[in-house]
C-alpha cells in the first residue's frame, strides 16, 4: 500500500528551489525578518517537522500576492510534497539558504 508518492529530490531540484527562496525572499522582509525566519525554520527542521515547516513558510510566502518567484517556489514544493524525511531535510535546508541568501531589493542590511 502506497501511502505518498515518495520521491527522489534531484540536485536539480534542490538548486531550483534554493534559487527561487533566494529570489522570492529578497522582496519579502528585512533582513531582520529573514534572519528570524530562518532560525524558526532551523528549530522547526531539527524535529523534523514536515507540517510545521511548510505552514511556516508558506505564511510567509502567501504574504506576497504580486511576488512572481514567491508563486513558482510555492508551486516547485507543492510538486514535491509529501517528501521523505531525508529529502525533506535537503529540501529545508535548501530553502533556508536561499533565505540567508537574498539580499533585500530594497537595499540596506
Amino acid at each position: 500500500m502506497e501511502s505518498s508518492k515518495n520521491k527522489k529530490l534531484s540536485k536539480d531540484k534542490l538548486k531550483i528551489v534554493k534559487n527561487l527562496s533566494t529570489d522570492a525572499f529578497s522582496k519579502i522582509g528585512s533582513e531582520n525578518y529573514k534572519q528570524k525566519l530562518a532560525y524558526t525554520l532551523l528549530n522547526i527542521v531539527k524535529s523534523n517537522n514536515q507540517k510545521d515547516f511548510f505552514w511556516t513558510l508558506l505564511r510567509a510566502l502567501n504574504s506576497q500576492k504580486d511576488n512572481a518567484k514567491a508563486k513558482e517556489l510555492v508551486k516547485e514544493l507543492k510538486d514535491i510534497y509529501p517528501i521523505s524525511s531525508g529529502d525533506f531535510e535537503k529540501l529545508a535546508y535548501s530553502v533556508i539558504m536561499g533565505i540567508m541568501s537574498a539580499k533585500s531589493e530594497t537595499g540596506g542590511d
